[in-house]
């Protein structure tokens, strides 16, 4: 069986031990540096914008080639967030292009019913298992495993955040998936349900049951973290302890089951870093979604704080997620130093732009301090973001809407 408290238990530990003090950042950034960055930003958005029709791309990649998206993309990745050559070379290699358009086109075929928002939810799993991929030198590829476990979260997830539908259907849907999970015939109660099914069918097609006993303990331990989860959203009164736990849950275990779905075996070192990584993957979620959450009265470790405590529990984020993936050195990939780094860079870069979109939530003092560490002013993060959901979500849209030839994307 999986050690998924033993796993929960370290890196409690490790969250304990990781202080509160400002974490030391590579790069700090005056208030010049970021103005250069913002019209760098704005110069990219604009190329982007002129971009409108297959048609123009085209004509630039006959008379212009470096004006087109990717190497525009590079460019910006460059000289907004000062990504490192061979951070890039990973990024936009074409082995993670090409599964990125092949999921896409994957799920609009099995889901049309999807929205471009739903496969972009699933599609941010597919790059973590990519990762995986990556880091275990196994060939960067859409198998269905990959598939099926990404696209588990546009259905499942979206069905346990409807605040339409009540505690107790979500708990009768947990029910009904944990029996197909171990192998029920399990009739479907809803289309949604039918999906979720089919998708079971593809990791039992590549990974046997009996053959791969561990790969089915992964999915029934992130399908107990989800339904431990619904009591972050229950009436119930329930420690901070308590939530720490469940949330050290179902961030450890997701991962966990990619790796899983991605080797089908796994070592115990490698088992508890990919649990690590999930935990880590966990908090930035918390944080980036601690308005929202608090709102809903959705009980997280960052929901539940006041201002000052919130300043000093995103630095011991920071501190803990780069002691967490210290131990995703035991994956022996020949890229895995460089993979390593791009992943923290990323995530912190995230966690520092989550700080500025959520001013209200932090001190003064706390938010000067961190503006320094970021390529851009917090004032100009949340313009943009302002005018749209999310600037990631729209460099999706615009690669498949204009840069996978030879067929027609409707969004």
């Amino acid at each position: 069986m999986l050690s998924v408290k033993n796993y929960i238990s370290h890196f409690e530990n490790i969250w304990n031990e990781s202080p509160v003090d400002f974490p030391a950042f590579e790069k700090t950034y005056s208030s010049n540096e970021q103005k250069i960055r913002e019209q760098h930003f704005s110069d990219f958005q604009q190329k982007i914008n002129g971009l409108k029709s297959k048609r123009k791309v085209e004509e630039l990649r006959r008379s212009d080639p470096s004006q087109t998206f990717f190497p525009v993309f590079k460019s910006f990745l460059q000289t907004v967030f000062d990504f490192d050559q061979e951070h890039l070379e990973i990024i936009l290699s074409d082995k993670f292009k090409n599964v990125s358009r092949d999921f896409f086109y994957k799920a609009r075929e099995f889901g049309p019913e999807l929205s471009p928002e739903n496969i972009y939810q699933g599609m941010r799993n597919v790059w973590i298992m990519n990762g995986i991929q990556l880091m275990m030198d196994i060939p960067v590829d859409i198998t269905p495993s990959v598939f099926g476990y990404s696209m588990i979260y546009p259905y499942s997830d979206n069905l346990l955040d409807d605040p339409n539908i009540s505690a107790e259907e979500k708990q009768y849907f947990s029910v009904r998936f944990n029996r197909r999970l171990h192998g029920e015939v399990v009739l479907a109660q809803s289309f949604t349900e039918l999906q979720l099914f089919k998708l079971v069918e593809m990791f039992e097609k590549q990974f046997p049951r009996t053959e791969f006993p561990k790969v089915f303990e992964s999915l029934y331990a992130i399908q107990q973290g989800q339904t431990n989860s619904l009591q972050l959203n229950g009436t119930t009164e329930i420690s901070d302890n308590e939530i720490q736990k469940i949330c050290f849950e179902k961030g450890g275990a997701s991962v966990l089951a990619d790796g899983y779905l991605v080797a089908g075996r796994l070592t115990e070192n490698e088992e508890r870093a990919l649990f690590g990584y999930g935990v880590y993957l966990q908090l930035l979620d918390d944080i980036q979604d601690v308005k929202e959450d608090a709102e809903a009265q959705t009980r997280t470790i960052f929901s539940r704080r006041n201002d000052y405590d919130l300043d000093k529990f995103v630095n011991k984020t920071i501190h803990f997620g780069r002691k967490a993936l210290d131990e995703m050195y035991c994956f022996k990939g020949s890229q895995i130093e460089t993979f390593i780094k791009l992943m923290n860079r990323s995530i912190e870069t995230m966690i520092i732009e989550s700080v500025g979109m959520n001013e209200q939530h932090y001190s003064a003092e706390f938010l000067a301090k961190l503006e320094k560490q970021s390529p851009l002013r917090f004032d100009f993060v949340r313009k943009k973001r302002s005018q749209s959901t999310s600037s990631r979500f729209s460099f999706f849209k615009k690669y498949f809407e204009q840069n996978v030839p030879g067929r027609a994307v409707q969004f």
